[in-house]
């Protein structure tokens, strides 16, 4: 029983539609046999019983001789019909299993690595659908894995890029040390001066593994958001207080306008905007291209939003890759020319989005960045 089981599993579709049609006619022929059989006998019965009726022989001969024509007429229509079924199976056999092959093909052909190719397949409408979906899952796959490979690949390109960025740091840091412990720096302002120099180059290191460090749990989900009622403009004015006096003003200058006295306030992470604001300067400073690059901060309000403007004097942004500073490890310097993770504005969009807000950027005048935040929601 077993074996006939694993028989039947291993038997092909057109095999198994041949063979129930089979089946069927070949039950629908013994049925008319066993009819004809049991009328014929209850006919001799009633002759052999009835000696009267021996007079009717020749009504009954004639009978019989009519009903065994209208048996060898249904048997061969049977047979006909066999013939017909057989050739019906194996037209619809082959609608059903070209589909199934093709499929079977494109199944061989992913596991062989080629992603490339489509099923090509016109006929059955259910058919069709099913060869579209599978192409659909089949590019999608593709577009996944050239997606992850390319991360991969910037992923690589941004740790070399970091240690690249961190070996000029530490060279600074180790030379200035080095010439103090030498007796280089023979004065207290010159030791004051490779102090300084030297601490300025670990607070560059600091940055870049800090980026490093949010980078790695924004990706795990950990990065986490605490958000209170704030008002935005003074916020952002409490920040360029802050970060004024460690500028160098002949580097960056930075002015803040607002479009009211009061502003709707929002609901802000007092922990995370700095970042955004940090990441912000950074890339200004960077990649504006101008000395000194000049930032403008506006801040206003727009129907249901609280809209900050950060825009620099630069030289901008190529338009066909202003989409794409948002990216992952994106940089549009690609030559490594300045220093940079590709992560920054990826980070920045990542905590406005988690704001419940949008980023966009445009070239007007330098590059413009335009941050808007919801107003009267919560966002947990």
């Amino acid at each position: 029983m077993h074996n006939s089981r694993m028989v039947l599993k291993k038997m092909s579709l057109k095999k198994r539609m041949f063979r129930s049609i089979m089946v069927i006619l070949l039950l629908a022929l013994l049925i008319l046999v066993l009819v004809v059989a049991v009328a014929a006998a209850l006919l001799e019965e009633v002759i052999l019983d009835d000696p009267r009726s021996v007079g009717q022989v020749d009504f009954f001969h004639s009978f019989s001789v009519f009903f065994f024509t209208c048996l060898v007429a249904g048997m061969a229509a049977i047979c006909v019909i066999l013939v017909l079924s057989a050739v019906f199976a194996d037209r619809l056999s082959k609608r059903v299993m070209e589909p199934l092959e093709a499929l079977t093909e494109g199944a061989e052909r992913i596991r062989r690595g080629n992603l490339k190719e489509d099923i090509v397949y016109r006929g059955e409408e259910e058919f069709e659908d099913v060869c579209r979906t599978f192409n659909d899952m089949q590019r999608a796959i593709l577009e996944s894995q050239e997606q992850r490979l390319k991360e991969e690949k910037a992923r690589s390109d941004m740790v070399t890029g970091i240690s690249h960025d961190l070996r000029t740091p530490l060279t600074s840091v180790r030379g200035y040390i080095q010439g103090i412990l030498d007796g280089v720096a023979g004065t207290e302002e010159k030791r004051d001066l490779y102090l300084r120099t030297a601490y300025e180059a670990t607070e560059e290191m600091n940055a870049l593994l800090q980026k490093l460090f949010d980078f790695s749990r924004l990706e795990s989900g950990q990065l986490p958001f605490y958000m209170v009622r704030g008002d935005l403009a003074e916020f952002a004015a409490a920040w360029v207080a802050q970060r004024e006096p460690a500028l160098d003003r002949k580097r960056v200058v930075i002015s803040l306008t607002k479009g009211a006295e009061v502003l709707p306030e929002i609901d802000m992470d007092i922990e995370q905007l700095p970042r955004v604001f940090d990441n912000l300067l950074e890339n200004s400073m960077k990649y504006a291209g101008t000395v000194p690059v000049r930032i403008s901060v506006d801040i206003r309000e727009e129907k249901d939003e609280v809209v900050l403007e950060w825009r620099d004097d630069g030289r901008g942004v190529p338009e066909e890759k202003l989409n794409d500073i948002f990216e992952r490890f994106y940089r549009c310097d690609e030559s490594r020319t300045e220093k940079g993770s590709g992560v920054g504005l990826y980070v920045v969009k990542y905590i406005i989005e988690r704001h419940g807000g949008t980023i966009t950027a445009q070239n007007e005048g330098g590059l413009l960045l335009r941050l808007r935040f919801p107003k009267g929601s919560r966002q947990e």
